[in-house]
C-alpha cells in the first residue's frame, strides 16, 4: 500500500512538471508566432521585448528539463499510466516551437542580407566615384578621403 502510494505522488510530481513544460511550450509557441509578425513589420521595439521573454521562458524550460532529467523515477514517464500521451504532446509541441523558431531565423537572415544589399546601393548611389571594397568583398565608401587636406 506505501509503495503504491509512493509510486502515485512520484507519477503526480512528473506529470506536474511534464504540464508545466507544456505549458511554457505554449507560452514560447504564442511569443516565436508574435516575434514572427514583429520582424515581419519591423517592430524593433517589440521584437527586443519579445526576446527578453523568450530568453526567460527558454531558462525555466531548461531548469525543468534538467530537474525531469535528474529525476530517478524519470523511467516512469515511460511507463507512466498517462504520462506517455501527454509527453508525446509536449514533445510535438516542442517540434514545433523549433519549426517556427527556424522559420524566425530565415526571415531575418532573409532581412538582413535584403538590409545589406540596401545599404551597398546606397553607399554605391551617394559617391560612386569613392566607391571600394572592404577585405570581405562588401562595398564601402570613401566619403572621409581628402577631407583633412588644408591649403
Amino acid at each position: 500500500m506505501a509503495n503504491n502510494l509512493l509510486e502515485r505522488n512520484v507519477i503526480e510530481s512528473l506529470a506536474s512538471l511534464v504540464t508545466s513544460q507544456h505549458q511554457m511550450l505554449l507560452q514560447l509557441q504564442a511569443i516565436l508566432t508574435q516575434e514572427k509578425q514583429a520582424i515581419s513589420d519591423r517592430n524593433a521595439d517589440l521584437l527586443l521585448s519579445l526576446c527578453a521573454e523568450k530568453s526567460a521562458i527558454l531558462t525555466s524550460i531548461k531548469t525543468q528539463d534538467e530537474l525531469i532529467a535528474h529525476d530517478p523515477h524519470k523511467h516512469l514517464l515511460i511507463t507512466g499510466s498517462g504520462l506517455v500521451a501527454q509527453l508525446n504532446q509536449t514533445q510535438a509541441l516542442l517540434q514545433q516551437c523549433k519549426q517556427l523558431n527556424a522559420e524566425n531565423a530565415s526571415i531575418v537572415a532573409f532581412n538582413q542580407a535584403s538590409l545589406n544589399r540596401f545599404s551597398q546601393a546606397l553607399q554605391a548611389s551617394r559617391n560612386a566615384s569613392s566607391l571600394t571594397y572592404n577585405d570581405k568583398g562588401k562595398t564601402s565608401s570613401l566619403s572621409s578621403l581628402g577631407n583633412n587636406i588644408t591649403v
